[in-house]
């Protein structure tokens, strides 16, 4: 996967943008509130259709852009080069919604927007994942398995549709008994999909997690473990998970009806990330932490090369001012071996090791510029 250029025009504080990007590594440098972020953020959203900062459309159109004539609006572009394939992609952005352009033609629905721009995103909060909350890294699954397994943003949704309708149902109780046994089997089977794409994707990301952690800590063991019910985790097939999941919803429906809302599914189970036989949450220094996750990250990227035959665009947020000289070395050493394309913001440049085919591109009041 190649970004041969990246336009944007009306995203957050950008000047009218056309960015070349490099084959390899593009950097882009400047100081802090300039507009980096927001240029690494513009692919990001061409990838899968939500920013990593924000969830309202407001704050992604330029201010002060609209006037009485012309709404607010903001426009992303991406020329792909894909598996030998030359591909356009386009975002038109307003308050009210946003159209999607692939070679042209109208996309219709999310799911079919998503895959024309494949991206693994590093940034600084990132770093934090093994001590943030469950929902955080049950986020990083699924964003994970996104990449990988297009039908899966259909699956999670359905999963998710019918977790928001039980709920309602519960808040507003007392509930109809039959109509919540509807929901039940729904968010059993969904559910059960859920849990099997996740465990799948925590399968194929363990060894090259390890891989990529001993390079730092040869003498420290990891592991990665999706964690549920035990019910469930003794279910070894979609079709025991869905029935697990089906029993410990009846069996916990009175609970669910006087607290008012799905206590047991998928949506409460968690990513365990273990250092030397522990949690690394409440055993790891600071140091490992930043390892395991650089691993875990790494991981990740290895996994879409693997599984899709091509490297995904890499995009890096500030990631290596917040990484020491030896991660920082292995994460370069890391992505020259993997041949992808890099996109990283950095305040000082000179961060960066020399690569071939760099491009560094100095951004200044929401201006581009490149520079030999």
């Amino acid at each position: 996967m190649r970004i041969r250029e990246l336009r944007a025009e009306g995203w957050r504080n950008l000047e009218p943008l056309t960015l070349v990007p490099g084959e390899r590594l593009s950097v882009l440098y400047g100081d802090n509130g300039q507009g980096k972020t927001n240029v690494i953020e513009a692919a990001y959203y061409l990838a899968v259709l939500r920013s990593f900062r924000t969830s309202h459309a407001d704050d992604l159109i330029r201010r002060g852009a609209a006037t009485e004539a012309a709404p607010a609006t903001a426009r992303l572009r991406a020329e792909i080069l894909h598996r030998g394939l030359e591909r356009r992609f386009e975002i038109e952005l307003r308050p009210t919604g946003r159209v999607a352009r692939l070679d042209g033609k109208a996309v219709r629905g999310t799911a079919a927007a998503l895959g024309a721009v494949s991206v693994v995103l590093f940034v600084p909060e990132d770093l934090l994942l093994p001590r943030a909350a469950p929902a955080t890294r049950r986020r990083f699954l699924d964003m994970a398995i996104f990449n990988i397994e297009r039908g899966y943003y259909e699956e999670a949704s359905a999963f998710q549709k019918v977790l928001k309708s039980r709920n309602a149902l519960l808040k507003r109780g007392p509930a109809d008994p039959q109509l919540l046994d509807t929901y039940d089997e729904e968010l059993a089977r969904t559910g059960a999909r859920v849990v099997m794409r996740r465990r799948g994707l925590v399968a194929a990301l363990t060894p090259l997690f390890c891989d990529h952690f001993r390079a730092l800590h040869s003498e420290l063991p990891v592991s990665l473990a999706y964690t549920s019910d035990p019910d469930i985790a003794r279910a070894d097939d979609e079709e025991a998970v869905r029935d697990r999941l089906h029993a410990g919803l009846a069996a916990r429906r009175g609970l669910d009806e006087r607290r008012r809302f799905t206590g047991y599914g998928p949506h409460t189970d968690d990513l365990d990330i273990g250092l030397a036989g522990a949690p690394a949450r409440s055993h790891a220094s600071q140091g490992q932490l930043r390892s395991l996750v650089l691993a875990l990250k790494l991981a990740e990227l290895s996994n879409v090369q693997a599984r899709l035959g091509d490297p995904p665009v890499l995009l890096l947020d500030d990631v290596p001012s917040e990484l020491d000289p030896v991660r920082r070395a292995l994460l370069f050493d890391v992505i020259g071996r993997l041949d992808c394309q890099t996109l990283i913001s950095v305040t000082e440049r000179d961060i960066v090791p020399a690569q071939p085919e760099r491009r560094d591109f100095l951004v200044r009041a929401g201006s581009v510029v490149g520079n030999p």
